[in-house]
């Protein structure tokens, strides 16, 4: 019938908390992998949407569908550029006192250059290109941890300066660039090598390539000695599992 996709809901962990389906409530991201996180298909009904090529697809499925389903509704959706749609939505974002989070295609004003290492800049300005790698500067865990990268910085005037950090799932690379930024020598390892083709891209929008090293594992970077900084902004689970290898690995 010319089905493009099928959308289920999603369900986050305070709704599935509220409904019995999970207990730790705390989890801030979506239902997503692994599938013990997938409440979605806990509950009795669901509101799914189903996407097709044609209006006749839609169409037929809504007919073949009408005794096992609730009401169903069709409504065309016309063609968009949703990238240039979601890049107008995407304004940036202000994490002070240090810290601004530009997109690359923003409007340059006061922005002609990336902040160097050697920049003065209170605020320091981090370009980011969404693309497969987690983190642009939307969630509060990479808000907290640029805060203390920031904060850090402020107390001890100088000190990343040459300082080994190791950014562990770095994702699109905003925290190795932050460090990086900051003067550090930082290692970023990241498991999916697409998000670290997001990330060798950012850094590069950034001019801190030269500063950042990146491996899909621990064991495949050349330093095997003690960091002066680990960041580790990822899930619990994983902390968690890689706690004593991490902290084994802290100056």
């Amino acid at each position: 019938l010319g089905l493009l996709g099928i959308h289920e809901g999603t369900l986050l962990a305070e709704e599935a908390a509220n409904q019995g389906l999970e207990t730790e409530s705390w989890t801030v991201d979506a239902g997503l992998a692994p599938r013990e996180r997938d409440w979605v298909s806990s509950q009795d009904r669901l509101q799914v949407e189903l996407y097709f090529s044609s209006s006749s697809g839609a169409e037929t499925a809504a007919t073949e569908l009408k005794d096992v389903a609730g009401p169903t509704f069709i409504r065309e959706q016309e063609a968009q550029d949703w990238d240039a749609e979601w890049k107008a939505s995407f304004k940036g974002v202000e994490i002070p006192p240090h810290w601004s989070i530009v997109a690359p295609w923003a409007t340059r004003t006061s922005q002609t250059k990336p902040d160097s290492v050697d920049s003065p800049s209170a605020i320091r300005r981090i370009r980011i290109n969404p693309g497969a790698g987690f983190g642009t500067g939307t969630h509060e865990t990479t808000q907290l941890c640029l805060k203390a990268l920031g904060e850090f910085e402020a107390i001890h005037p100088g000190s990343l300066r040459g300082a080994r950090v190791l950014d562990f799932g770095s994702g699109s690379g905003i925290l190795a660039i932050g460090a990086a930024l900051l003067g550090a020598q930082v290692d970023a390892v990241e498991i999916d090598s697409l998000a670290i083709s997001n990330a060798r891209e950012n850094a590069e929008l950034n001019g801190v390539s030269r500063l950042i090293t990146y491996a899909e594992d621990l064991r495949e970077l050349p330093f095997n000695g003690k960091y002066q900084v680990i960041l580790a902004n990822i899930l619990r689970p994983v902390l968690l599992e890689f706690c004593d290898k991490l902290c084994a690995r802290l100056d």
